[in-house]
């Protein structure tokens, strides 16, 4: 009996510490979260004027998601959506207190601003502090529903990253299990969609220029679209469903136990959660007339930087409520709950971040770095694929050295040389500076045993001399045997990875449309793909050169460090032809009509050298300071290293306004 009562006690003592521990893991983890929040409204501010003003065009980059990606390692969107709730907050003075007090989180000022007024706002703030998360959700999805008065320019450009929905239609993930080589395939098929397309593309969108493209090259009996037109039919359906359940209020789900509440706590504690944050100063008031374009870039920086080093122990925090399930102790049946009710951030973003967190793991170099905000977010994300404890010293090295944009490059080349070549190849960076191949021929080794397919030979055969029908049946029987040893073959290869993307419905329905015509009967399914991707690997590289061959020297793309674009392309001369430069292929570029005529020829940015490896690039030049920023190709150097501007055979000055 006493040992009963001896082991009731010592329960009650675990239990009563897990909840000492999990309540104030949950107090750091809504400091961070409030912390990156403050942050993100001084990030939302800056960026007002800077997207107002488009000052980034003077620091050297003519597109906002090329300055964001590089500069601030963030999407374009997340500086879009930022920027649009600062000023919300600005015209609600009511909402924009609350949330500078902590008393609404990031999530539910975004739903409120997306549908409150001056009038409104109170009313909006009391069903905030009433309801949880959801039911705001809902309501101002009712709301917004019954009138469509809000104009374009007011809606909130990320309204739906929180929902189950890409370009408008639910999204749906293919997966698809191949062997090694064939996903090296379709990562080169996926850069060629992109230089089709004249712009980077992701997955769902490239796979829906590879669907396109194989839709022209069916065989005739094959029938494309029945999937997609069923999905676009269901479309309209799943909206009303949808609509019907924000009127009538159903789908909501109560919480298992009442949620925790700070007011519950001990007095000190509640005082330390409660406690406004200040990491980011307050600006002076903002005047857009005379905001400099180099001034806006390092609050943005810094801005960013408490940010980034708020994320990092969100994610780890996070990880220890998930692992020990703290969060129901709190008073929460899920984790997706929580984290939107508690912490007021997306669920993506929260398992995105719980990703790197595991990534870190066993990696000092890389997860020091993480920690410290020496990686951006996007230099983090790209380098998981990659990243072990052998080389993460050689890739944060690398993530540091170059562009977002070479770094991704890099990053690819060495997947596909793993899916190409084996497991046996290292994924250790390449060396620097090294031209980056595709080995995305030595997936099809095994073509030329297969022989051409039946639409080319008949082709092939239209424009031959005519052979005897000895001959004919002879090629007949070689392609049939050919067909066999490629069925036999593909039965016995191994399916050791996947290629999977997620997209929209529509898309992802055209895309099964497509292997489907491209499927041989009793033929694993892998080899539809294989087919889809090697006949528009064929169309796409058996196209006419251009008469230019700077193009395909340089990639399809504008050479300009950190320049996404690939579309509108112009040959430029290093040394401009009026100044005394060459027509040789070492003196001329690609750069994008943007970069071409409102940088390179402005003086805002500057290049010279040899072409396509040592071109000195300068962006951002300034008069009376160094360049914001300078690079020898895609390799960040300091501006000390350049030559100077006298020097220069292109230099001209520049005003600051410009």
């Amino acid at each position: 009996m006493r040992r009963a009562t001896v082991d009731v006690d010592l329960e009650r003592k675990l239990v009563s510490e897990r909840m000492r521990v999990a309540r104030q893991t949950d107090i750091e983890l809504c400091v961070a979260a409030q912390t990156a929040a403050a942050a993100r409204r001084e990030l939302g501010s800056i960026a007002h004027l800077l997207l107002r003003r488009r000052a980034y065009r003077r620091l050297g980059f003519v597109r906002l998601s090329d300055y964001a990606r590089e500069r601030l390692g963030v999407s374009a969107r997340t500086v879009q959506a930022a920027a649009w709730l600062a000023k919300r907050l600005d015209a609600l003075p009511a909402v924009g207190t609350a949330f500078d007090r902590s008393d609404i989180s990031w999530t539910q000022a975004r739903a409120i601003c997306s549908v409150a007024s001056a009038a409104d706002e109170c009313h909006w703030l009391d069903l905030a502090a009433r309801h949880s998360v959801e039911d705001l959700e809902r309501f101002v999805r009712t709301a917004r529903a019954a009138s469509d008065a809000c104009p374009a320019h007011d809606r909130d450009p990320d309204a739906d990253a929180d929902e189950n929905v890409i370009d408008g239609e639910p999204a749906l993930r293919l997966r698809l299990a191949c062997p090694a080589r064939i996903r090296g395939l379709w990562r080169w098929a996926i850069e060629l969609a992109s230089r089709m397309a004249g712009e980077p593309l992701s997955d769902w969108r490239g796979a829906e220029v590879i669907a396109a493209e194989g839709f022209s090259g069916r065989p005739d009996v094959a029938e494309v679209g029945e999937r997609s037109l069923v999905a676009c039919v269901r479309l309209p359906h799943g909206k009303r469903r949808s609509t019907g359940d924000a009127h009538t209020g159903g789908g909501a789900v109560g919480e298992v136990t009442p949620p925790f509440d700070v007011s519950s706590m001990p007095s000190d504690v509640a005082a330390a959660a409660a406690e406004p944050l200040v990491r980011v100063p307050d600006s002076a008031p903002h005047d857009a007339g005379n905001a400099d374009p180099f001034a806006l870039d390092t609050r943005l920086v810094d801005a960013m930087r408490v940010i980034r080093t708020s994320e990092p122990r969100i994610g780890h925090l996070l990880q220890i409520v998930v692992s020990h399930r703290f969060y129901r102790l709190l008073g929460f049946r899920s984790v997706e709950v929580y984290v939107r009710k508690r912490l007021g951030i997306s669920v993506r973003k929260a398992w995105a971040l719980l990703k790197l967190e595991k990534a870190t793991r066993g990696k000092a170099a890389f997860g020091r770095a993480y920690f410290e905000g020496e990686l951006s977010w996007a230099r983090a994300l790209a380098l998981l694929a990659v990243v072990d404890h052998e080389n993460a010293d050689a890739w944060v090295t690398r993530a540091q050295t170059v562009t977002v944009r070479r770094l991704g490059d890099e990053v690819n080349a060495v997947l596909q040389a793993r899916d190409i070549l084996g497991t046996d190849v290292r994924l250790d960076p390449p060396p620097l500076d090294a031209p980056l191949t595709s080995l995305a021929a030595f997936a099809k080794y095994d073509r030329g045993a297969r022989g051409p397919s039946g639409a080319r030979s008949v082709q092939i055969g239209a424009h031959a001399e005519p052979v005897a029908a000895a001959e004919r049946v002879a090629a007949a029987a070689e392609r049939v045997a050919a067909e066999l040893d490629r069925d036999r073959r593909a039965a016995s290869e191994f399916c050791d990875v996947e290629v999977r993307f997620t997209g929209p419905a529509s898309v992802v329905a055209l895309f099964r449309d497509v292997l489907d015509a491209f499927q041989r009967p009793s033929a694993p399914r892998w080899t539809a793909l294989e087919a889809l991707l090697l006949h528009v690997i064929d169309s796409w590289e058996g196209a006419p050169r251009h008469r230019d061959p700077i193009f395909a020297r340089d990639g399809w793309r504008c050479v300009v460090p950190a320049c996404s674009s690939r579309r509108n392309l112009h040959d430029h001369h290093l040394q401009f032809r009026s100044r005394g430069g060459t027509n040789a292929l070492w003196n001329r570029s690609s750069a994008c009509v943007a970069h071409h005529l409102h940088g390179l020829h402005t003086g805002v940015v500057r290049a010279s050298g040899r072409a396509p490896d040592a071109i000195h690039w300068e962006l951002g030049v300034r008069v009376d300071a160094p360049p914001l920023l300078a690079y020898v190709g895609d390799r960040l150097c300091a501006s000390s290293s350049m030559p100077e501007a006298s020097s220069m055979p292109n230099a001209r000055p520049v005003a600051l306004g410009r």
